[in-house]
């Protein structure tokens, strides 16, 4: 009877049996295949997970980093602020380019009148004349900037000869913008200097020197003269270089500046 079978549908069974054993070696061909790509998969997967790793790694070193970069250039910029004098003006600089001869005028005066009040109830000696800052008509705008800038050094300086209280102040001279280089090679440090003439005691001396910062605001104080009272031996005459100090850019017409150039004009 299977031979019967067997020759009635001999040609369905053999195509049948040729369908089984390509199927077979299909899905034996495919079981591989996926289980390579299952393979792949996982070491793909394993891969992922070990650079996702060293990734969270360094971005924590990046973090890090940011953190400390972000931290010193905050101290830069707060050092900046210390030691620039036109970070926090006491009298900042007119918006009305038309207005700046008169606005200066009007900011000296009263840095000038408010200083002989106070200095008259303390008993301190004042000059006669206002302080000279060379006022033309012709100056530039940069030019005006710098007077401003002396007058805040003036200004915060005059408070302190008030705080200690010296005999007297017998002279003042505004000088020249100077500038010298910087470890940032696109700005520079700007000093605007005055020369005070004073006369006072050994123990105000001393006091002037450790006071001279007590508003927190920069300015470098640099003897040039001391000797005994010509009329009073018990005083000292002094004469000190106050300079107030910016950071700014250069320029071009300053670059000859030289921090002696005012002590040489003084003779």
């Amino acid at each position: 009877m299977l031979q019967e079978i067997w020759h009635n549908n001999k040609p369905t069974l053999i195509q049948a049996l040729i369908t089984l054993v390509i199927f077979l070696i299909l899905s034996n061909v495919a079981k591989g295949i996926r289980s390579d790509h299952e393979v792949s998969l996982q070491r793909h997967e394993e891969n992922s997970l070990v650079l996702s790793q060293k990734l969270q790694d360094l971005d924590g070193l990046f973090d890090v980093e940011r953190k400390s970069r972000t931290a010193l250039e905050d101290r830069s910029a707060d050092l900046v602020s210390k030691l620039s004098i036109s970070a926090q003006p006491l009298h900042p600089f007119p918006k009305d380019e038309d207005a700046i001869a008169t606005e200066f005028k009007r900011s000296k005066d009263l840095v000038w009148n408010d200083f002989r009040e106070k200095a008259n109830r303390l008993g301190v000696m004042t000059p006669s004349k206002v302080p000279n800052f060379d006022e033309k008509s012709s100056l530039t705008i940069n030019q005006w900037r710098d007077r401003y800038l002396l007058l805040e050094v003036l200004d915060r300086f005059l408070n302190v000869l008030l705080q200690v209280k010296v005999t007297s102040v017998d002279d003042i001279a505004p000088g020249n913008r100077e500038q010298e280089t910087f470890s940032d090679p696109e700005k520079v440090v700007a000093r605007y200097p005055i020369v005070f003439s004073i006369s006072c005691s050994p123990a105000q001396i001393s006091e002037l020197f450790a006071r001279f910062q007590s508003d927190n605001t920069f300015l470098s104080i640099e003897p040039d003269r001391m000797k005994a009272g010509s009329v009073n031996p018990g005083l000292l005459e002094v004469v000190v270089r106050v300079v107030g100090l910016d950071v700014e850019d250069p320029r071009e017409e300053e670059s000859g500046s030289r921090r002696g150039s005012i002590r040489k004009r003084r003779g």
